[in-house]
């Protein structure tokens, strides 16, 4: 008699076991040096995490893509992302050939003038994939090519290229990015960096209004590309096919660039195509501003360094209506504020500090056990704090002869 209980069935998916619960308080941190699992310096990219690549079609991913590849095998920094050490890296694209590859390969090699003496300890291998998607590629093409060497680093390019789906849908998106991609990389110990496309840019080309915090959110598709990244560096075009923007778009701090000061906190750099092959450059503002692209540069400047105190202020209310609380802002408010004005948010806190400091802003508590903390103009903390302190009193009952105007000083 045939037990058919014994016969597995081809559609039954795998059960996993549960994940292991750990006690939070046993947790151990992270070693500032010697961190095994760290891949990018300053755990800005470890071990079984994602990296997005994001940049318009045309001006040179792929060969960024080299480039990075190359120095990172070297443990050498490429562009002000450093590794922590030299690391293995396996390279798979669908839309270079191999002669592409040579001579994407060979700029890179002429253009930073790296000795073969050099290149004796790099490990960079590469296959070239155009057919498979979906879990076909995850299961018969990536699983596969990282069990034949224990890389650190692997590279996809592109993402649109493997993912067999509908890149505007998260049930697509998240299946390959959650469910297939992010188990191979756990199990063989290695980070990726996944090369997105932008979406396509309005009027053929792309503005100069994007909002700082835009940048996470540049791919084409689901917002879940962003979501999942642990951390986002898009290229964007300046107008000029020669120079573009380098902008970490999450995750930025962990890079640590610095201005000229030593201290304040960078997030762009401006890169340019080599005058003499295939090869990526640094450049300065100075540079670029003097190549013609004057209005660029000063709007690069301002997401760079955020805004100026008098153009922080105006996003305060200065009257309300009714309620006190209309004049005040959270810090999701003034968060929101600095997106909508193209600054980017990380600076939020130290504008907010300096105010505070100069008596520009005050900050209070809002109302209740625990209320969030609330900033605004002097005379709109006053109010609130008297309308807050007068309820469940008579005072309650006594409303304001009218609403406060203030009017801002000019620095």
């Amino acid at each position: 008699m045939l037990k058919t209980d014994a016969i597995p069935d081809p559609d039954a998916k795998e059960v996993l076991p549960p994940p292991e619960l750990l006690n939070l308080y046993a947790i151990p941190v992270p070693p500032a040096e010697g961190d095994i699992n760290e891949l990018i310096k300053h755990r800005f990219l470890c071990r079984g995490a994602a990296m997005l690549l994001i940049g318009p079609t045309g001006i040179g991913k792929s060969s960024f893509a080299m480039q990075l590849a190359i120095l990172l095998s070297l443990g050498r920094e490429a562009f002000g992302i450093v590794p922590a050490r030299p690391l293995r890296i396996l390279i798979i694209q669908a839309e270079n050939d191999h002669g592409d590859m040579a001579e994407f390969r060979e700029g890179v090699l002429r253009g930073l003038a790296i000795t073969p003496e050099e290149l004796a300890g790099s490990v960079i291998m590469t296959a070239w994939e155009d057919s498979r998607t979906g879990a076909e590629f995850c299961d018969q093409v990536l699983a596969p090519l990282l069990e034949q060497g224990s890389f650190d680093l692997v590279i996809i390019d592109p993402a649109l290229a493997y993912l067999g789906g509908d890149a505007s849908l998260q049930k697509d998106v998240s299946a390959f990015l959650r469910n297939k991609i992010n188990p191979l990389l756990r199990r063989h110990g290695c980070g990726l960096v996944l090369v997105h496309h932008t979406n396509k840019p309005p009027q053929g080309q792309q503005k100069g209004n994007w909002q700082a915090g835009d940048f996470a959110y540049l791919g084409t598709g689901s917002s879940d590309w962003a979501n999942w990244a642990r951390a986002i560096v898009a290229i964007r075009s300046l107008g000029s096919h020669e120079y573009f923007e380098l902008r970490v778009g999450k995750r930025g701090r962990r890079l640590r660039w610095l201005e000229d000061d030593g201290m304040t906190p960078l997030f762009t750099k401006i890169i340019a195509h080599s005058q003499t092959g295939i090869c990526w450059r640094e450049a300065t503002l100075a540079e670029f501003e003097a190549a013609g692209g004057a209005e660029e540069a000063r709007e690069v400047t301002l997401r760079q360094r955020g805004p100026e105190m008098d153009a922080f202020l105006a996003i305060f209310p200065n009257t309300y209506k009714k309620d006190p609380r209309g004049g005040l802002l959270s810090a999701d408010q003034i968060k929101k504020a600095f997106l909508d004005r193209g600054w980017h948010k990380d600076f939020y806190r130290a504008m907010c500090d300096d105010a505070e400091a100069e008596g520009l802003i005050v900050q209070v508590r809002g109302e209740g056990r625990g209320g969030q903390i609330l900033r605004g103009l002097p005379a709109m903390a006053e109010a609130f704090a008297k309308h807050r302190d007068a309820r469940g009193t008579i005072l309650e009952e006594v409303p304001l002869a009218k609403p406060v105007v203030f009017r801002k000083k000019r620095r």
